[in-house]
């Protein structure tokens, strides 16, 4: 992941606009189709979860999207920080711990949720154990078409494993992206 800097941004449109620039131009075509996804979800969901936020790309797409409500989960903001006052006079929470700690299941439910941390199977399992019964509609994850597939095989095994949810989306652009849905 390429970081950009963006310490004369002015607001949160521009850093957007800018941030996805900076990884379309280091990554490819199809690097940012994840949020063109967040983006058309935005029509149905008002509440947004993120595992994993970098420098804060995809919660700036939310933002500008129309999210209400924004949940920040990261280990360390460090890469972040510079930017949260651009995401001033919006509901942003944000929560410094591994993604897989058992008190984020007091954080409430939210409608879409996005998991772009560590790109491990393993990892992702745990916290689809953890996020899953707390979102309402979608759970989208970065990065799932690679050479290992880990993190896509660990999304199957949980639509498997859980009938409430099945595949939307399963993008094989650039490092790919899936969408999971929540059967009503």
């Amino acid at each position: 992941m390429i970081k950009g800097h963006f310490e004369h941004v002015k607001d949160i449109k521009q850093f957007y606009k800018e941030i996805r620039e900076v990884q379309e131009t280091a990554h490819g075509e199809g690097y940012c189709d994840l949020h063109d996804e967040i983006i058309k979800k935005s029509t149905e969901c008002e509440t947004y979860r993120e595992l994993g936020t970098m420098q804060g790309a995809t919660a700036a797409c939310a933002v500008v999207a129309g999210y209400t409500k924004l949940q920040l989960v990261d280990l360390d903001f460090e890469q972040f920080r510079p930017y949260k006052h651009l995401f001033d006079g919006h509901d942003v929470e944000m929560y410094e711990c591994d993604s897989k700690d058992p008190k984020l299941t007091t954080i409430g439910n939210v409608d879409l949720m996005v998991i772009d941390s560590y790109h491990k199977g393993y990892h992702t399992w745990e916290e689809l154990k953890v996020h899953a019964p707390y979102v309402n509609k979608y759970i989208l994850f970065h990065d799932t078409f690679k050479p290992s597939d880990s993190v896509q095989q660990a999304v199957n095994q949980f639509v498997m494993q859980n009938a409430n949810w099945h595949i939307e989306t399963y993008s094989k652009v650039n490092v790919g992206y899936t969408c999971i849905k929540r059967d009503r």
